[in-house]
């Protein structure tokens, strides 16, 4: 568990690398995909995952940097709360909505 709330520090630096690329890959085929493609479907899997990694591992780095030594056990439980619940949240709009990437795309669409 301890590794995994000082995620910045305890050797994930492979996931948020790998993090990166799923981000750099997934987000601009996301953006030009069709509705209900397959590609928009497999953008939205995988920003499902990249995007709580990504976040928790550099919201660790920060509190590494900027957070006092004693306050930092309490900041990094809350991180991780944060990161399950931006998961399930993405999940939840994968499974139950449109998908993240039309939910996103709705932001710049004109209301009929």
């Amino acid at each position: 568990m301890q590794r995994l709330l000082a995620a910045d520090v305890a050797g994930f630096h492979k996931a948020y690398e790998l993090s990166n690329y799923g981000l750099a890959a997934a987000i601009p085929v996301a953006a030009l995909s069709s509705k209900d493609s397959f590609l928009q479907k497999t953008s939205d899997w995988a920003l499902s995952v990249a995007i709580p990694v990504h976040m928790h591992i550099t919201t660790n780095a920060l509190v590494t940097d900027y957070v006092a030594t004693r306050f930092r056990g309490p900041v990094r439980a809350a991180i991780l709360g944060a990161s399950v619940i931006t998961y399930l949240g993405i999940m939840k709009v994968n499974l139950a909505g449109p998908g993240l990437t039309e939910t996103v795309k709705t932001l710049w669409r004109k209301q009929q």
